[in-house]
């Protein structure tokens, strides 16, 4: 292993951003490629956010002009989910995942009932990193609904 600016790391600390209007909803945080080599991670890896509380996000590449800003992009579920707001420090690790075998999902707000077809919920789900208590769109329609157990 070859020390110095890439030397991967367990963790990272970075400045929380906006994300890009074309990653709302999709459950991405965009980052730069120095910082994933610190992490050991690729684009399309999963990493783990920590603010508040605990979350994760599909790792992407940060857009060409956010280079060196030591930023980390994210849209308001991620950072309602990691308890962050613009301007704060979260912190970065490469996830340990395990494929869910079972996601109990809730509205949002009590005294909703929704009613989202079963194929377009496993459609918009699909792929992604859900943690326990995560607020998440489970439709085209950004229909909020908590991930239970």
């Amino acid at each position: 292993m070859i020390f110095g600016k890439d030397e991967v790391k367990d963790e990272i600390k970075l400045r929380v951003a906006e994300a890009l209007k074309r990653d709302v909803g999709r459950g991405v945080v965009r980052i730069d490629r120095k910082y994933q080599r610190q992490l050991g991670i690729e684009p399309g890896d999963i990493v783990e956010l920590e603010g508040e509380r605990k979350t994760a996000a599909i790792a992407e590449n940060a857009h060409p002009d956010d280079k060196g800003l030591d930023i980390i992009r994210m849209d308001g579920y991620i950072r309602r989910n990691a308890g962050v707001s613009i301007g704060d420090y979260i912190i970065l690790r490469k996830a340990e995942i395990q494929e869910a075998r079972k996601v109990v999902l809730a509205p949002a707000q009590r005294g909703v009932y929704l009613q989202i077809p079963g194929e377009l919920v496993k459609r918009n789900l699909l792929g992604r990193p859900v943690t326990k208590g995560d607020l998440v769109v489970a439709s085209g329609r950004e229909t909020e609904i908590y991930a239970g157990s």
